[in-house]
């Protein structure tokens, strides 16, 4: 895994075709995907999502979006980064994670 940035507890690296299999879990639970329109219901349509979609706008925009895994054991929690949305001319922050990894983020201002 090449890592393109770090923090404290997060590594972020661009997604591959291999990563279909990552997609398709955190695709499947209804709860991350619940308010957004793009269901991914099989391991082709995850592979389709990288390869037109995501993949593509690395060398379109030099961004995208990146996957996120955990430093300490090396364990895939999620996607974050930018796309850019054509038909708003706008580029879109966004982010999904694993239900089991919410709410681990730093909860107070003394934390941080």
């Amino acid at each position: 895994m090449r890592t393109l940035f770090e923090s404290e507890r997060l590594a972020f690296r661009q997604f591959t075709l291999q990563d279909a299999p990552l997609i398709f879990e955190l695709n499947s639970d209804f709860a991350v995907v619940k308010y957004l329109h793009e269901p991914v219901v099989t391991l082709q349509k995850a592979a389709e999502v990288l390869s037109d979609i995501i993949l593509p706008h690395y060398a379109l925009y030099n961004h995208g979006r990146w996957a996120v895994y955990l430093k300490a054991n090396q364990q895939f929690i999620g996607r974050c980064g930018l796309k850019y949305l054509p038909e708003a001319n706008e580029v879109d922050l966004g982010y999904r994670f694993m239900k089991k990894h919410w709410g681990n983020g730093y909860a107070t201002e003394a934390a941080i």
